[in-house]
């Protein structure tokens, strides 16, 4: 295609090799700005903004001119409006794209769980009046290109679903399980552990994302008789994480459950995935019409998921195909219940596998391809 592509966002870890090597790819930092002095939320947000207003400028002005500008919501605030504003004054010709993720003012509600409080609706028409400006916007559901149009009265011709597929890095196990094991710390200490069925999630461990339902469902399963060991590697950092920790040693797990945790580089990430025989997804959606990254990891690397179930859902994880989906109201148990049924029979793991590889095989570049091909002229 010959065009120069500039990264710009937070660099909290190595960039895959793949991109630092391109020529053709600069990536930009932008400073994350923090919370040290620990000032109450609003003074802070309006704090963030004023460093990330000067941020962005000082990126926009040093990069020159664009033909495009894709950014990813959420976040949009300020990024939206900033963008709209350079490009109505400094670079008309340049298009904007949104790829969103998710609704910023639903996640912000997850705070206030009042979707009328003031700040909850500002944002919310944020997000509607600026998100029409975009020339185009790509979501990750249909159910999310429905809402944009229903609710936020965007036209329907500058919408296009590009569901989330693996990148090349997410691969099936290509080699012996235990040649793989030794290469890790993570696995030294565990005694006979071919014998232990590997759970993985992925986390932020941030308050969306409810632990305790798997811990819980652990802990019925730790108790359950004639079922095979679990090691659950939990992969991640954020500020929930201690807490987290401090469950687990309440719990008192026997060597029956073991909990491991692990901050894994960008290149072993998708290694460790490829090694479970079940990932698990604790992921609701503020919005119930995001899809959650972790599972198209685990699919890339052909592991079937356990899943909370929640409206959009469907449209990646498959019941009884590549995937069981957590539906009751009393989550731990079933839960639990469903890691039993996967781990006791032989023929519905194998038939979860099977589905979970065929998802393997739909990939990032190809998708793309097919779907956004034709609107960048290759």
């Amino acid at each position: 295609m010959d065009y120069t592509v500039n990264l710009c966002g937070y660099l909290e870890t190595e960039p895959p090799l793949k991109l630092i090597d391109d020529i053709n790819i600069d990536i930009n930092e932008i400073k994350a700005v923090k919370n040290t002095n620990g000032l109450p939320f609003i003074l802070f947000a309006m704090l963030k903004v004023c460093v990330q207003v000067k941020q962005i400028f000082q990126l926009l002005f040093a990069n020159g001119d664009s033909d495009f500008i894709l950014i990813q919501n959420p976040p949009s605030i300020p990024l939206l409006a900033i963008i709209i504003v350079y490009i109505a004054i400094f670079n008309r010709n340049c298009k904007l794209i949104i790829d969103w993720h998710n609704l910023n003012y639903s996640i912000l509600n997850l705070r206030y769980q009042n979707l009328n409080h003031p700040l909850v609706k500002l944002v919310k028409f944020y997000e509607q009046w600026l998100g029409k400006f975009a020339w185009l916007n790509i979501t990750v559901t249909n159910q999310m290109s429905k809402f944009l149009v229903q609710e936020f009265g965007f036209p329907a011709q500058r919408i296009t679903t590009l569901y989330d597929r693996p990148g090349d890095q997410f691969q099936p196990l290509a080699e012996s399980k235990s040649d793989v094991m030794s290469r890790f710390d993570l696995f030294d200490k565990v005694q006979n552990i071919d014998s232990y069925k590997i759970l993985v999630t992925s986390t932020s461990f941030t308050p969306d994302e409810d632990f305790e339902i798997l811990l819980q469902a652990l802990k019925q399963y730790h108790d359950t008789k004639n079922v095979p060991p679990v090691l659950l590697i939990v992969t991640g950092k954020g500020p929930l994480k201690q807490q987290f920790l401090e469950r687990v040693i309440e719990l008192d797990f026997s060597s029956k459950v073991i909990v491991k945790t692990a901050w894994l580089a960008s290149e072993d990430y998708p290694t460790i995935l490829s090694l479970a025989d079940l990932g698990v997804s604790l992921h609701t959606s503020s919005s119930g019409i995001d899809l959650p990254m972790k599972i198209v990891d685990f699919f890339g690397c052909g592991i079937p998921v356990v899943s909370l179930s929640f409206p959009a859902i469907n449209e990646l994880v498959k019941e009884g195909v590549n995937g069981l989906l957590v539906t009751s109201d009393d989550k731990s148990s079933e839960m639990c219940k469903l890691f039993i049924k996967v781990f006791t029979s032989s023929e519905l793991s194998a038939k979860l596998k099977l589905g979970a590889l065929q998802e393997s095989n739909l990939r990032w570049d190809q998708n793309w391809s097919t779907v956004l091909g034709k609107t960048f002229e290759y």
